[in-house]
């Protein structure tokens, strides 16, 4: 019995390092993309734009061009910031256990909305970019639903662990 709990201890200990290690490269890489260069960053989604919008239109004006670049500079801020409200909900419910679990949640709300706020406020510090309330506010929204899915995953998993 014993050796089994050691091997239980040993396994959360490489799935809490794993899932930490993790939340620190996807963390890396928000930070990497939210401090670009803003001439760099309108470069790569005004390609991107011009390429989705000839695939939509047969000859795209310039106003559906930016349009396009909109709705793609606001599905990356939803998308990615699902993703960290994912993982940083997935990495608080592995560390904390039990009712404390609630807790963990909360922490990673925090987490989120601090990381939703804080990349949009230091942008105003990189030339070429600026701070825009309604791309924080975005980060919200997408941090929110990764938490909401994760927990309703948690609570999905446990009535299935139930029913059967």
């Amino acid at each position: 019995m014993k050796g089994k709990k050691n091997k239980n201890i040993g396994l959360e200990i490489v799935v809490i390092t794993a899932s930490l290690l993790g939340l620190m490269m996807l963390l890396y890489f928000v930070m990497i993309v939210s401090f670009q260069n803003g001439t760099v960053s309108s470069d790569v989604t005004s390609r991107l734009a011009g390429q989705i919008a000839r695939r939509i239109f047969t000859d795209p004006t310039q106003d559906q061009i930016m349009t396009t670049g909109l709705m793609i500079r606001y599905g990356a801020h939803l998308l990615l910031f699902f993703v960290v409200g994912l993982v940083t909900t997935f990495v608080s419910m592995v560390i904390f256990r039990r009712y404390y679990r609630i807790l963990g949640v909360i922490g990673a709300g925090a987490v989120c909305y601090l990381l939703a706020y804080y990349t949009e406020y230091y942008k105003q510090f990189v030339e070429g970019r600026h701070f825009n309330q309604s791309d924080a506010t975005l980060n919200w929204y997408g941090s929110v639903a990764g938490i909401i899915c994760m927990v309703g995953s948690y609570f999905l998993n446990r009535l299935l662990v139930k029913l059967t």
